[in-house]
C-alpha cells in the first residue's frame, strides 16, 4: 500500500472509531444517568482516546503473523485489545491530569483500580469491545468505506482534520478556564467565609449555609436581623455584594455550554488536585441554583393561574 493511502486511511478510521466511541459514550450516560450528555473532552462529538485505540488495535491485529487459518482467535485479539486500550486510557488520563491538574474520569472507587485511571473491569469490558470491534464491526465497516475513491476520502480527511483542530484548540481553551474558574470560586468563597464570620460575630448566630446564601428569601430574613445593629449597612452592603458576586459566578458558568457546564456534565466524576472541596461545592450550589430557579417558575406560573382565575369569576 503506498505511503499516501496508508495516511489518508488511518486518518479515516481515526476520525470515523472516534465518533463511534463518542456515540458509545453518550449511549452509556444517557443509560446511566437518564440524561443526554456530550461525554467528550472536545466539543464536537469525537472521542480521540477511542480514534487511537482502534487505529491501533487494527494495525497491531493486522502485523502479527496470522495461524494457518489465516484470521487471528478472539483469545489474542481481547488480550491485546484489553492491553492496548487500558495503556492508552492510562497515558490519556495521566497526561491530562498533570496538564490541567484535574482528573477527568476516576475508577478509585473500583476495586484493584491504578491511580484511578484504569482498572481491570473496564479493561476487561475493552478486550471484549475489541473482540466485537475486529471480528465484526470493522469488517463491515471496511468493506462499507472501500469503494470511496481516494480523492473524496482525502478530501474528507482534511476537512475533518481541521474542525478538530480548531475544536483541540477551543477544547483546551475551555479546560484551561475551567481551572481558572474554579480559581475564582474559591477566591470567592473564601472572602464569604471572612463575611459570614464577621455576621456570626455581630448576630451571635451560626455561619450562613450554602442554602442562605443561594436563596434570596432566606438571605433577606437573616440580613434583616441586622436592623439596629451597629455597622449594620456596611456589612449588609459586604454580604449582598459577596453572595451576587457568587451567585453570578455560578449562573454565568451554568449558561457557558462550550465550557464550565459542558466540561461538568460530561465528567461528572471529575477531580480537581487544588480545588477537591471548590469543585464539590458548584456541583451542589448549581444544583440548588436550578431547583430554585424552577420553583420560582412554578410558583409565577400558579400565581398567573391564580389571578386569570379570579378576573374569569369577577
Amino acid at each position: 500500500m503506498p505511503l499516501s493511502e496508508f495516511v489518508v486511511k488511518t486518518v479515516y478510521w481515526f476520525f470515523l472509531y472516534g465518533c463511534i466511541g463518542w456515540g458509545v459514550e453518550v449511549v452509556y450516560a444517557a443509560i446511566k444517568e437518564h440524561k443526554l450528555v456530550n461525554r467528550g473532552f472536545l466539543c464536537g462529538p469525537i472521542c480521540p482516546i477511542y480514534g487511537f485505540g482502534m487505529v491501533g488495535l487494527v494495525y497491531s491485529v493486522s502485523l502479527i503473523p496470522m495461524p494457518s487459518s489465516g484470521s487471528m482467535s478472539a483469545v489474542a485479539i481481547f488480550f491485546i485489545g484489553m492491553i492496548l486500550t487500558t495503556a492508552i486510557e492510562l497515558v490519556g488520563g495521566w497526561a491530562l491530569f498533570k496538564v490541567y491538574h484535574i482528573r477527568w474520569w476516576d475508577y478509585s472507587n473500583m476495586k484493584f483500580n491504578l491511580g484511578g485511571y484504569i482498572c481491570p473491569q473496564f479493561s476487561l469490558l475493552w478486550g471484549l469491545g475489541s473482540v466485537l470491534m475486529i471480528k465484526v464491526v470493522h469488517p463491515l465497516l471496511a468493506r462499507g468505506s472501500n469503494p470511496m475513491p481516494f480523492k473524496a476520502m482525502l478530501i474528507l480527511d482534511i476537512v475533518l482534520f481541521i474542525f478538530f483542530v480548531v475544536d483541540v484548540i477551543v477544547s483546551t481553551a475551555a479546560a484551561i478556564g475551567l481551572n481558572k474558574y474554579l480559581r475564582e470560586i474559591d477566591e470567592l468563597r473564601a472572602r464569604l467565609r471572612v463575611t459570614s464570620d464577621k455576621l456570626t460575630t455581630v448576630l451571635g448566630t451560626s455561619a450562613m449555609t450554602a442554602d442562605t446564601i443561594l436563596d434570596e428569601q432566606k438571605l433577606q430574613l437573616a440580613l434583616a436581623k441586622l436592623e439596629g445593629r451597629e455597622n449594620a449597612a456596611e456589612l449588609r452592603a459586604e454580604v449582598t455584594a459577596r453572595v451576587g458576586e457568587l451567585r453570578e459566578k455560578l449562573t454565568a458558568a451554568d449558561h457557558d455550554f462550550i465550557g464550565a457546564h459542558r466540561l461538568l456534565r460530561a465528567f461528572p466524576d471529575m477531580k480537581s488536585l487544588n480545588y477537591a472541596d471548590t469543585l464539590a461545592a458548584i456541583r451542589a450550589a448549581t444544583q440548588r441554583l436550578r431547583e430554585l430557579a424552577a420553583a420560582a417558575k412554578t410558583a409565577a406560573k400558579e400565581t398567573a393561574a391564580n389571578a386569570a382565575e379570579k378576573i374569569k369569576k369577577a
